[in-house]
């Protein structure tokens, strides 16, 4: 891979990390208001992470309950809503088990620093 290649793939990169940010922006499945970054404690920081599961527990159970009600035969509920909400959970779902990978990462890089 030479050099120009290079700042091609870092854009590409970028460019799909803006992606991912604005969706889930507009998902809402990771909103965080700023009481983790006001109080600057580590019970701000729980209780966001708390919020931050209820949301993507709550986006599961809504995606279930659109499933159930298609499978019921219930007229307003299409297929259409019933993917797009399963596909929003599951992304919510993957987004939360990278955070929790990067956050395990990170112990793990701390525990092994000299003191």
């Amino acid at each position: 891979m030479s050099i120009e290649n290079v700042s091609g793939v870092r854009a590409d990169i970028a460019q799909m990390l803006e992606r991912i940010r604005d969706v889930s922006n507009k998902s809402g499945a990771f909103k965080v208001d700023d009481l983790a970054h006001q109080s600057g404690e580590f019970n701000g920081v729980m209780q966001s992470a708390s919020k931050i599961l209820d949301s993507v527990n709550n986006s599961q159970n809504q995606s279930d309950a659109l499933k159930d009600q298609y499978l019921k035969g219930d007229p307003n509920v299409s297929l259409a809503q019933v993917v797009l909400s399963s596909e929003k959970s599951k992304m919510a779902f993957e987004g939360l088990i990278i955070v929790r990978n990067k956050c395990l990462d990170s112990y793990k890089e701390i525990m092994n620093m000299p003191v």
